[in-house]
């Protein structure tokens, strides 16, 4: 595996930018022309020969995202913050702490007009997108793929000398679409692959604990798929190829190979044991369309559904070898449709290896009666066993060796008949987990699996004794509890833009009142966020990933105001409603809020807010609500015309376009002079 760099330098001249490695030695830079946006690699003696002038300017960075073209071409994303925190084995991992987008477009490259004002915006939208800080990477380890499948991928490349996006997942691989045009240039040469650099967009958490004198690193991993990605209601199911949206894959590693590992069994050391989940929307064609209501309107087609199911479940089968569905939603009411549609596709679905069951949690856990997840915990134990988990040893650290080439030498005990080196234990399948948005439902079940892997694997590594639970070690409990409800949390706020509900329960292993309530704070942020906010930034992450790329020269931007004047109306009428309850909350009537005066105010613009409201809910939520404007969304209605079929000459003269008044003139001279078959004499 090569190595990326760590540091760069990035210098700007006049028709070029350059990108070299800031420390050590690499034969090659990258070369970008202003102009064009063309990346290639050249020798670093030709870069020294052909840019001996002073550059304009140089950047420093700790690493590079990719390149994108925007309306004056390209911009280059760099991480220029990062910050560790844990490792896997020896490598380091970081997360993306800061990003800088630069132009790299020759300067005399401008845009003008709307087109400025487009360009402006794109660049607010990918700034945005990238301001998360759930974007993290290592120099030296594929952070994309799981150690059972980095092993696979090392038994394949016996010779070597990969780069690390060579081999990297392309599902995890968050920032490959950025990544494109450095990849073009390395194809063309090995060496230039050290400025690649795979993004995971998730979560990561690395935390030492200690048992009885053995000490050993917990690792937590949620590697987000690139391929769906959106917002909780712009992207729900499966698209025509079968990727699913919210799909992200959960790595739990024990980790004894670690710097700060230690232990006094020789069968523990260089030991890495991992287990795999996964969570995605449910794969069908539906959606939830916003409407203003607190519940959207629901969706489902479960025939157009047929071909994107199977799509979906043979790739996770090809992925994982054997999967068990685990569908979360009511059995009852609103989500009814969604649960018969996923049983019957799945019981027409026939492969062995495919296994399906439902679990109603709320009703089964109503009533603050968590404990009843063991009825589910009981019915996946028998596939949870027989699917086990990933476990390889590798060599240890002999004097003179490095810690790295130690970690990367498999062990005799992983040796296969042939004489290549291979684990000990592999996973067999993987249990696929789902509720509506794969969020808070999931993130309890999920948990709750993972702890009961973990039992086993400290009960067959011998640092539990055989009646040992996890319950008796306060301090490994509390850790566990709130890594999982971290981890809920940061993929909550990826989706939905609001923190997880229900992990109180996560990080107490019980129901609260005060749990509860925070549950409702952020449902309501949420309904607000989904109605009022959401659209943006799906348009964010539609550029970061590249579901929509910016054309030159198209016409008319994205942006450009939709709302009629009907619309406007509304919307002023809201921010007039909104002062005068404001103004009568600091300054009531006769001095006192409930003050007959102050009330029949109040409640006068409560009134007209409310119609406001229900004017906005019939006809307007295709331009007042926060549709997305990048990539066309099947789901938003037409904008309707509240006064089209009303005949207002005064308004219209005044408020119409210049194009609407010429046809009235028009209109006039018809009635004015009607058209007739006389003819004069």
């Amino acid at each position: 595996m090569v190595t990326a760099q760590q540091s760069y330098k990035i210098s700007f001249y006049q028709a070029t930018v350059t990108i070299e490695a800031a420390r050590g030695a690499v034969d090659e830079h990258l070369v970008i022309d202003r102009s064009s946006g063309a990346v290639r690699a050249v020798s670093t003696s030709d870069t020294v020969n052909a840019f001996s002038a002073a550059p304009q300017r140089t950047i420093s960075a700790h690493g590079i995202m990719g390149l994108i073209n925007l309306q004056r071409g390209p911009y280059i994303v760099l991480v220029t913050g990062r910050e560790a925190v844990g490792s896997v084995g020896t490598s380091t991992v970081y997360r993306v702490s800061e990003t800088k987008v630069v132009k790299v477009a020759a300067d005399n490259r401008v845009v003008q007009g709307f087109d400025a004002v487009d360009e402006a915006t794109y660049v607010r939208l990918l700034e945005s997108a990238l301001a998360v800080k759930s974007f993290y990477f290592s120099y030296d380890m594929d952070l994309t793929s799981s150690l059972e499948r980095q092993q696979q991928q090392q038994q394949q490349q016996q010779s070597g000398g990969q780069s690390l996006y060579a081999t990297a997942n392309d599902e995890f691989f968050f920032n490959k679409y950025l990544a494109e045009p450095l990849i073009a240039a390395a194809s063309s040469s090995q060496k230039a692959g050290v400025f690649v650099l795979p993004m995971i967009h998730g979560f990561f958490v690395c935390k030492q604990v200690m048992i009885r004198g053995t000490a050993f690193n917990y690792v937590l991993i949620t590697r987000r798929g690139r391929k769906r990605q959106g917002t909780r209601y712009f992207s729900r199911g499966a698209d025509e190829d079968g990727n699913v949206s919210n799909f992200a894959e959960t790595e739990q590693i024990v980790d004894f190979v670690a710097l700060n590992a230690s232990t006094s069994d020789p069968n523990l050391a260089g030991v890495q044991m991992a287990y795999v989940q996964v969570r995605g929307s449910i794969p069908l064609l539906w959606a939830q369309v916003i409407n203003m209501r607190y519940v959207p309107t629901l969706k489902v087609d479960t025939d157009a559904s047929r071909e994107r199911f199977s799509k979906h479940i043979t790739r996770m089968l090809d992925m994982y070898n054997e999967v068990v569905s685990v569908n979360l939603v009511n059995k009852v009411k609103y989500e009814k449709p969604m649960g018969d549609a996923f049983a019957k596709l799945s019981s027409d679905f026939k492969s062995p290896n495919y296994h399906y069951t439902h679990f109603d949690f709320h009703k089964e856990c109503s009533k603050m009666r968590w404990e009843r997840i063991s009825i589910l915990l009981d019915e996946l134990a028998e596939y949870n066993t027989r699917f086990g988990y990933f476990k390889m040893k590798h060599g240890v650290k002999a004097p003179g060796q490095t810690a790295a080439a130690a970690a990367a030498a498999p062990t005799e005990e992983g040796a296969a008949a042939n004489g290549t080196t291979g684990p000990s234990k592999l996973q067999e399948g993987v249990i696929r987990t789902n509720c509506m948005d794969c969020l808070d439902r999931t993130n309890v079940v999920q948990s709750e699996l993972a702890r009961a892997i973990l039992t086993r694997q400290l009960r067959e590594a011998g640092v539990f004794s055989d009646t040992d639970a996890i319950a008796i070690f306060p301090a490994l409990q509390s850790m566990l509890n709130n890594v999982w409800a971290d981890n809920a949390d940061a993929v909550s706020c990826a989706y939905s833009g609001t923190g997880a509900l229900k992990t109180d329960f996560t990080r107490t292993g019980k129901r609260t009142k005060m749990g509860a309530l925070q549950d409702g704070r952020n449902s309501v942020e949420r309904y607000v966020r989904g109605n009022f906010f959401d659209g943006e930034r799906q348009d964010g992450i539609d550029l970061l990933v590249g579901a929509y790329r910016v054309q030159t020269g198209s016409g008319a931007g994205p942006f450009a105001d939709e709302q009629t004047l009907e619309g406007k109306a509304l919307l002023g009428t809201v921010y007039v409603c909104l002062f005068m309850l404001v103004y009568a909350f600091f300054y009531p009537r006769d001095g006192r809020w409930f003050s007959l005066s102050n009330v029949v105010f109040t409640s006068s613009w409560l009134a007209v807010l409310a119609l406001v409201f229900v004017a906005v809910k019939g006809s307007h939520t295709a331009e007042l609500l926060n549709w997305p404007r990048l990539v066309a969304n099947p789901n938003r209605p037409a904008v309707m015309h509240a006064n089209s079929a009303l005949t207002l000459p005064l308004l219209d003269r005044l408020l119409s376009s210049p194009e609407k008044k010429a046809a009235l003139r028009s209109d006039d001279m018809k009635k004015a002079w009607p058209p007739t078959d006389k003819k004069l004499a």
